[in-house]
């Protein structure tokens, strides 16, 4: 390594927690992302490899992470997660593909529901483990959101803590390259692939269920301007009836009036017609008493004087009121209908026609 290397720190950078001095760790941002993401994707326990360099700068060790590797074919036991001697052909196996300049460095445990809790599992599984390069262990908690690094005590054989640490941005090919091979689902996601891989027909089902759900609706449409233009004629059709219904009622009261009419004109006729019946049966009467009786006429009897031949009728005037007709005026002035007629000639009226205001000549 060129002294130019050694004295070429980021410059881009962003400090987490307090920084001690001896113990400086700077973590890429790509790794630090990875990490996160994998703590995040289920709830179990999980153990990832980390990688990168030491370097010194000034006496001072500084330890750069710009790798992370995840731990695979792993076993639980005693309640923890290791990895296995495959797991460790897998992690060589990636740092030849992605990282080839890096080494182990340390690794990441992740622990859901024990916050940065150090256990003796865990300072068992840095002792069994040391000889593959593990220097630093940084704990994760993805339920509570809580992370820390801590330095192997070899003299003690125990986890000594360090405050903070240090985020930096660069060009990382061989983590990026990583995940875009390893990405990582979430319990969503894998989810929703095992649904679909167990349901291969679903999408099919779906989209049948789309087509039959269109087609009813397009049906329900159809049924529903159907119903909509049968309405409108329905509603053509009764307003037609009810005009023909109200003409018919106007005919028919036009009717009324005309048959009232027709029927006052043959009572009047009757009323004559029985006038003179009665006429016609006093004249006969009166023939036959004078074709029986043998006491004879005296002159005074016999001919009229000339005063009771000339005498001009006698009648009464009356003025027509409102809602008058003439068979009204002939019922209230003589009980009956039957002189509507010897109104009419008294007063030259041709049909049944009176005006309100005007004088009729009532006869006696």
């Amino acid at each position: 390594m060129t002294n130019e290397e050694v004295n070429a720190l980021p410059n881009n950078i962003k400090q987490i927690g307090s920084i001690g001095d001896g113990n400086r760790i700077y973590m890429e941002d790509y790794a630090c992302t990875y990490l996160d993401q994998y703590a995040h994707s289920d709830s179990k326990e999980k153990i990832a490899v980390l990688v990168g360099r030491n370097m010194t700068v000034d006496n001072e060790n500084i330890l750069f992470i710009s790798g992370v590797i995840q731990g695979k074919y792993t076993v639980s036991k005693n309640g923890i997660t290791e990895l296995t001697e495959k797991s460790w052909q897998y992690i060589n196996k990636q740092l030849k593909l992605y990282f080839r300049d890096l080494e182990v460095v340390g690794w990441s445990y992740i622990q859901p529901g024990y916050e940065d809790y150090i256990s003796e599992r865990l300072c068992d599984l840095q002792k069994n483990n040391i000889t593959k390069g593990f220097q630093v262990l940084y704990t994760i908690d993805p339920t509570e959101n809580i992370s820390g690094f801590y330095k192997w005590n070899n003299i003690d054989g125990t986890f000594d803590s360090i405050k903070g640490y240090i985020i930096y941005y660069e060009k990382n090919e061989g983590m990026h390259e990583y995940m875009l091979e390893n990405k990582i689902k979430t319990v969503a996601e894998e989810n929703i692939i095992k649904t679909n891989t167990k349901d291969a027909g679903a999408k099919a089902r779906e989209a049948a269920s789309k087509r039959t759900s269109y087609r009813t609706r397009r049906k329900m449409a159809a049924n529903q301007n159907r119903a909509i233009n049968m309405l409108g004629s329905v509603s053509f059709v009764m307003l037609l009836v009810c005009f023909i219904m109200g003409a018919g009622l106007v005919q028919n009261d036009e009717r009324i009036r005309d048959m009232e009419m027709k029927l006052t004109s043959l009572e009047n006729q009757f009323q004559n017609s029985q006038s003179v019946f009665a006429l016609s049966n006093e004249s006969t009467t009166a023939e036959a008493a004078d074709q029986q009786t043998t006491r004879p006429i005296t002159e005074t009897e016999s001919e009229p004087t000339t005063e009771s031949a000339t005498e001009p009728p006698k009648y009464t005037e009356y003025r027509v009121k409102s809602g008058d007709t003439l068979i009204g005026i002939s019922k209230s002035t003589y009980g009956t209908s039957a002189r509507v007629s010897d109104i009419r000639e008294l007063n030259n009226i041709a049909g049944n026609k009176i005006i309100t205001g005007e004088i009729l000549l009532l006869p006696q």
